[in-house]
C-alpha cells in the first residue's frame, strides 16, 4: 500500500513538473463571445510553448517556403519583438468607431488584442517570450533551407 502511494506521488510530481516546463513560456489566452441569443462562448488557454514546437515540427517544404518569404523581414521582426519586450506597457493601436473598439497593446509581458463590436467580443493575449521563440524557430528554418 505504501509503495502504491509512493508511485502515485511520483507520477503526480512528474505530471506537475511536465506542466511547469510546458507552461514556462506562459499561456496563450483566447476568448470569443458572440453577442446574440445562443451565441458561442469560446475560451482557449494553451501553453505558449506549443507555437515554437509547432514550427519545429511543421512539414519541411511548407516551413522552408514560409521561412524564405519571411527572411527579408526578420531583422525588423526581431527588433520589434526585442523592443516590445524591453518597453513599458503601451497601447500600439486603438481604433474607436460607432459600435466598434479595437485595441492592440503590450501589457505585462504579453501582446494583447481586444476587439469589441456589435457582433462579438474577442480577446487574445500572447506572451512576447513565445513570439520571440517562434521567430527564432522560423529563423533557424530559414538558415536550414538556404
Amino acid at each position: 500500500m505504501i509503495l502504491l502511494a509512493k508511485v502515485a506521488l511520483g507520477m503526480a510530481g512528474v505530471g506537475l513538473a511536465s506542466a511547469g516546463v510546458l507552461c514556462s513560456e506562459g499561456v496563450v489566452y483566447v476568448k470569443v463571445i458572440e453577442k446574440q441569443p445562443q451565441g458561442l462562448h469560446i475560451r482557449v488557454i494553451a501553453p505558449a510553448m506549443l507555437a515554437p514546437i509547432a514550427v519545429h515540427l511543421a512539414p519541411q517544404p511548407a516551413l522552408a517556403r514560409a521561412a524564405r518569404e519571411i527572411q527579408p523581414y526578420m531583422p525588423a521582426i526581431r527588433a520589434a519583438v526585442d523592443g516590445m519586450r524591453d518597453s513599458d506597457d503601451v497601447v500600439f493601436v486603438e481604433v474607436k468607431g460607432p459600435g466598434q473598439h479595437v485595441e492592440v497593446a503590450k501589457s505585462g509581458g504579453s501582446i494583447v488584442v481586444d476587439v469589441d463590436d456589435a457582433g462579438e467580443t474577442v480577446h487574445v493575449s500572447t506572451p512576447i517570450r513565445a513570439v520571440s521563440s517562434t521567430v527564432d524557430e522560423l529563423a533557424a528554418a530559414s538558415s536550414n533551407s538556404l
